[in-house]
C-alpha cells in the first residue's frame, strides 16, 4: 500500500514547475474566497453552505483528472494483469487525495468560519459539510475509476448542477419553502441530495435537523461508489485489453 501511495504522490508532483505551483495556489485561494464571498468579513456556516455543493464539485474534479489521465496508457490493463489487489487500488487513491484536498480547501474554509463563530451548531454544520465533501470525493473517484476516461472526471460536476436545480424545485414546491418532510413524495427524494442539504442549511434550517439524512446519504453513496469502482475492475468494465480496443 505504501508503495502505491508513494507512486501516486510522485505522479502528482512530477514535472511541476514553480509557475505550476503558483497557478495551483491561486486557483485554490480563488475557490476558498468564492466559497466565502457572500460574507467575507464574518463568514458563517450558512455562507459556506450556500455555495458549497458547486465548490466541492469543482475541487473534487482534481483527483478525477489526475486519476483519469493514467488510463490512456493501458494502466488498468496492467493493474489487472499483475493481479493487483482491487481494494488497494481504490483505497490508496482515497488515502492520497482526501487528506490533500482537505488540507488545501476544507480546512482553510472551516478555520475562516470558526474564527467568527465557535457555537456547537457551527461545529456540527462543519462536520456535516465535511461528510458532503467526502461524498463528492467518493463520487468523483468512483465514477472516474468506473469509466476510466478523462470525461469521467467532470461527470460529478454535472450531477451537482442537476442536483442544485432539483433542490430549487423541491424547495419551491414545499409549503414552507424550507423543510422537506419524509412524506412529501418526490420532494422528499430531493431532500437526500447534497445540494438540497446544503440549501436547507444555508436557508436557516438547524444542522441537527438534517444530520441523519446527511450521514445516511454519505454512507450509502460512499458504499455505492466503492462498489462500482470494485466491480469495474473485477468485471473489466472499459478496460483496454488490446491497442485501441475496450471491453
Amino acid at each position: 500500500m505504501i508503495n502505491y501511495i508513494k507512486a501516486e504522490l510522485y505522479r502528482i508532483t512530477r514535472g511541476k514547475t514553480a509557475i505550476n505551483w503558483v497557478v495551483y495556489i491561486f486557483i485554490d485561494l480563488l475557490l476558498i474566497i468564492t466559497t466565502l464571498i457572500n460574507n467575507l468579513r464574518a463568514p458563517t456556516y450558512q455562507t459556506v453552505a450556500a455555495s458549497f455543493p458547486i465548490m466541492s464539485a469543482i475541487i473534487a474534479m482534481v483527483p478525477g483528472a489526475m486519476i483519469a489521465k493514467h488510463y490512456g496508457n493501458r494502466t488498468a490493463y496492467y493493474e489487472i494483469m499483475i493481479g493487483t489487489n482491487i481494494h488497494k487500488l481504490i483505497c490508496y487513491r482515497l488515502i492520497v487525495y482526501i487528506p490533500i484536498l482537505t488540507a488545501v480547501y476544507f480546512i482553510p474554509v472551516s478555520v475562516a468560519v470558526l474564527l467568527f463563530d465557535h457555537s456547537i451548531s457551527t461545529f456540527i454544520a462543519i462536520g456535516l459539510l465535511y461528510l458532503i465533501f467526502l461524498k463528492m470525493l467518493f463520487l468523483v473517484i468512483g465514477i472516474t475509476m468506473m469509466l476510466k476516461t478523462q470525461e469521467g472526471a467532470i461527470v460529478p460536476y454535472f450531477i451537482m448542477m442537476i442536483e442544485s436545480m432539483l433542490a430549487v424545485l423541491a424547495l419551491n414546491s414545499n409549503n414552507d419553502g424550507l423543510r422537506i418532510a419524509m412524506t412529501d413524495g418526490i420532494a422528499s427524494v430531493f431532500g437526500w441530495f447534497s445540494a438540497t442539504e446544503c440549501t436547507l442549511i444555508s436557508n436557516g434550517i438547524s444542522p441537527e435537523a438534517v444530520s441523519i439524512k446527511i450521514i445516511i446519504s454519505f454512507i450509502a453513496e460512499a458504499a455505492l461508489m466503492y462498489g462500482f469502482a470494485y466491480l469495474s475492475y473485477k468485471r473489466k468494465w472499459n478496460i483496454r485489453t488490446t491497442i485501441g480496443a475496450r471491453v
